[in-house]
């Protein structure tokens, strides 16, 4: 790893990302870009008399407070020798287009705000839905690196990928755990209470390959289980004490997600740990 991207804003929520850019960077040697963005002001109509525009005193004003507010919390998290960028744009555009060609972009993610989540209000969700970077999502507490990853495979390109940055943010000897979710079977049909042998094989070969790609190894485990993958990866993540869950997106269109919605979606908004959502889109 080489090159993250590490999104601030001076608010509670990035202070985890911040965290764990630091140690990423102790331990990899990777370079640390920190970008906070400053969104266009809007006009003010008060409704009776002539539309407030934001001069350009006041948003150099707004450029320099936040400037401040980035070098603060870069400081508390042991970044005080970075300068940060400020970009000026809207927030999720900006943040996708400083992180194309970087490893990863880290970010964190706020509060468990159910109503706020379900309207699509979080700028990690947003990011993993049209990034081109695979992100990382940390919550506000975290103050370490994971120590055990849970990975959902569907033998995807992206959701390998995804296992082999997971395994990376590891130390040595910690755990991988790759699970494969068959869906629940639906009403009226024959339920498959053991995962076919090719599917328990394909694991076993995709475990042998990670393995042998990691250096120093990591501890790689296997699992099947039958469920709602959303669901079933949370309580297994809760069950076993993991501080990473990790997968592919396959990018589903907006109305996809609005009527379907996507496991990666469902796992931002519910989550306590950590996630890691590699886009499929940046499968080359």
């Amino acid at each position: 790893m080489k090159r993250v991207v590490l999104a601030v804003h001076g608010g509670r929520t990035a202070e985890g990302a911040a965290h764990v850019a630091r140690l990423l960077s102790e331990r990899t040697g990777a370079c640390i870009d920190a970008v906070g963005v400053l969104e266009p002001a809007p006009a003010i109509d008060l409704g009776y008399g002539p539309v407030f525009l934001p001069d350009v005193a006041t948003e150099e004003a707004a450029d320099e407070e936040l400037r401040h507010e980035l070098k603060h919390q870069l400081a508390l998290a042991g970044l005080g020798t970075l300068s940060p960028s400020i970009l000026h744009g809207g927030r999720v555009s900006s943040l996708a287009a400083a992180a194309k060609g970087a490893d990863l972009l880290i970010v964190g993610i706020g509060p468990h705000h159910l109503v706020n989540r379900a309207l699509g209000g979080e700028t990690a969700l947003h990011l993993a839905q049209c990034a081109s970077t695979p992100v990382l999502a940390v919550p506000a507490r975290m103050r370490e690196l994971p120590r055990r990853a849970l990975v959902a495979v569907d033998f995807s390109a992206a959701s390998i990928a995804a296992a082999r940055i997971a395994a990376s943010l590891l130390g040595p000897g910690e755990t991988v755990e790759l699970m494969h979710v068959t869906d629940a079977p639906r009403p009226g049909r024959r339920s498959t209470p053991t995962p076919p042998i090719d599917v328990l094989r394909e694991l076993d070969r995709t475990a042998a390959e990670l393995m042998a790609g990691l250096t120093p190894e990591r501890r790689v485990v296997t699992s099947t289980l039958t469920g709602s993958p959303a669901r079933t990866l949370l309580e297994a993540a809760l069950k076993s004490g993991t501080e990473l869950i990790a997968l592919g997106s396959h990018g589903y269109s907006s109305w996809q997600r609005l009527v379907l919605g996507s496991v990666s979606s469902k796992l931002l908004r519910l989550a306590d740990c950590a996630v890691l959502i590699y886009p499929a889109r940046c499968v080359s």
